[in-house]
């Protein structure tokens, strides 16, 4: 492929600007690194987090003074109503208003077709680069403008950042099928290190959007790379929170010549910033390296200029959540925990059917503690579909064999209480499984473990079969599940060929209903009760 670069002349503006070193001095660089943030502009629920607190840190890092980069490793897009509003243009007067750097894409940045793309790439104030996409012909501009590799001035000593983004995209995304992502990462990686060593760069930064495991397992084909920066994986790199799992930061590797190589990813969704302070030898040689991620904790004040452009934005979203996308004619959804979490629901069918239809799978299973509301009868507005999935949560997908799915139902029905021969609704559980593409038949007067009495699983003559429990089924989740929560260690523990980083759950609901327009549907005898009764509903 054709190695492209982005030379940004220029030192970083610093309000105190420590002097250009001699070339016999070390070089002392703070890197600010953000990753997946999907469009997360405002705070979480619990007030943590967002781009306004983001922007007060960021400020007092560089009025601190130094040597300071920020930098971002893809996945700006799709996730939140304003990425559904601006597509892209509100991300472009974020990032430059935040002053960032470089970034590289992410798979998602490739949503909504090459003209979004193109338009955001050309907005931003800085480089994008990816080092292993080839736009050929077929997109001339963005051949030009997505770079493999850049290099930035930071006060007069040269850093080179390379690009890297997962070739996954051309089935986690919809690019053209005329853009190629080659899987020759390593390959990609050292003709930018060649380029930028005779260009007489020795300080080197790769920013991927690949996943941690393979982020990992790229450091060792290495040579040349002193830092790695990911993402693509939401995985929280972190010494002083526990939610990193013990994933240190950052994390010390080997590269292919057995130098030390630093890693670290920053979580997601603009909960934290990695900071990460790297001293460089004058040989370019990392003597030093360490730091940790900041939380973006509710005590933080928001930046007023960024909490104002926030709520400009903001503005056209309430509109949107007015939006009508389908309606359910004389059909009331249910969505009501007492129901969801019990037995079969037509929310539990919607979201599921939706996950199936999104993802080609062959069974979906979602949690109905997932599920937060019903929606009326009548006209169905964008706004209803966020109360009833308010999490966030992404599609995922993965295989699963059929002894696992048998296993993951049996965690969905364990905690089911049976009071007098009634099913208890008052303590119905958020594990309960609603389903498609499969049905079962469960017993919950049964021990927990052993309450599973049948499964089925529905075939492409349109007719149900019993599951083949050394069969391996495609399975489509959210990821909350797929990562074990609420008990479903049995796909956590066996799922493979996973993805977890699909479509926001509320989004592919909302696309679901609107394609089929007049909703009217009912319930099918997807979940059979035997050995109890259900109460009546209220």
């Amino acid at each position: 492929m054709m190695l492209k670069q982005w030379l940004v002349v220029g030192a970083l503006a610093l309000l105190s600007v420590v002097p250009a070193l001699a070339q016999e001095d070390s070089f002392d660089l703070t890197i600010l690194h953000t990753n997946d943030t999907h469009a997360a502009h405002e705070s979480n629920a619990n007030g943590d987090g967002g781009v306004a607190r983001q922007a007060t840190v960021v400020k007092q890092v560089r009025d601190e003074g130094g040597n300071v980069v920020l930098i971002d490793a893809g996945d700006r897009f799709t996730g939140s109503l304003f990425h559904q509003q601006y597509r892209g243009a509100d991300q472009v007067r974020i990032m430059n208003l935040l002053d960032y750097d470089v970034m590289t894409l992410g798979n998602h940045e490739f949503d909504d077709g090459e003209d979004v793309l193109l338009n955001f790439a050309s907005g931003v104030n800085f480089p994008v680069l990816g080092a292993n996409i080839e736009f050929g012909a077929t997109f001339p501009e963005l051949d030009e403008l997505i770079q493999s590799y850049t290099i930035l001035d930071v006060n007069g000593q040269q850093v080179g950042i390379i690009g890297l983004t997962t070739p996954d995209t051309v089935v986690t995304s919809s690019p053209d099928k005329a853009i190629v992502f080659n899987d020759d990462l390593a390959d990609a990686v050292q003709q930018g290190v060649d380029a930028l060593t005779e260009a007489g760069v020795n300080k080197i930064i790769l920013v991927t959007h690949l996943g941690v495991e393979l982020e990992l397992a790229l450091l060792e084909q290495l040579s040349g790379v002193d830092i790695v920066l990911g993402g693509h994986s939401h995985t929280l790199f972190a010494n002083a929170y526990t939610a990193g799992e013990g994933r240190a930061y950052p994390t010390a590797g080997a590269d292919a010549d057995g130098s030390n190589i630093y890693y670290a990813q920053a979580g997601e969704r603009n909960q934290y910033v990695g900071l990460m302070n790297v001293t460089f030898d004058a040989e370019g040689v990392v003597t030093a390296a360490t730091g940790d991620v900041i939380f973006l904790s509710r005590y933080i004040t928001p930046d007023p200029e960024m909490t104002a452009l926030v709520e400009e934005l903001a503005g056209p979203i309430a509109e949107l959540r007015a939006t009508e996308i389908g309606a359910t004619a004389n059909v009331f959804l249910v969505g009501d925990r007492t129901v969801c979490r019990v037995e079969e629901c037509l929310l539990g069918n919607l979201i599921t059917d939706a996950l199936r239809a999104e993802t080609g799978a062959q069974i979906a299973i979602t949690n109905g503690g997932g599920i937060r509301a019903d929606i009326d009868a009548g006209a169905i507005t964008l706004g209803e579909v966020l109360t009833v999935l308010p999490f966030g949560n992404l599609a995922s997908t993965f295989d699963l064999s059929g002894a696992a799915v048998v296993e993951s139902l049996e965690n969905g029905v364990s905690r089911v209480a049976v009071e007098n021969g009634m099913v208890s609704r008052a303590g119905a559980n958020g594990r309960f499984p609603q389903v498609s593409g499969i049905r079962f038949t469960f017993d919950p007067t049964q021990e927990a473990g052993s309450r599973i009495l049948s499964v089925e699983v529905l075939g492409a003559d349109g007719e149900y079969a019993p599951i083949d429990e050394d069969a391996i089924y495609t399975v489509a989740s959210n990821d909350f599940m797929r990562l074990g929560g609420d008990g479903y260690t049995a796909i956590t523990d066996n799922a493979t060929n996973v993805y977890d980083f699909g479509k926001p759950l509320d989004q592919v609901l909302a696309e679901y209903l609107t394609s089929l327009g007049d909703v009217n549907v009912e319930t099918e005898g997807r979940i059979i009760l035997e050995g109890a009764e259900l109460p009546p509903i209220g």
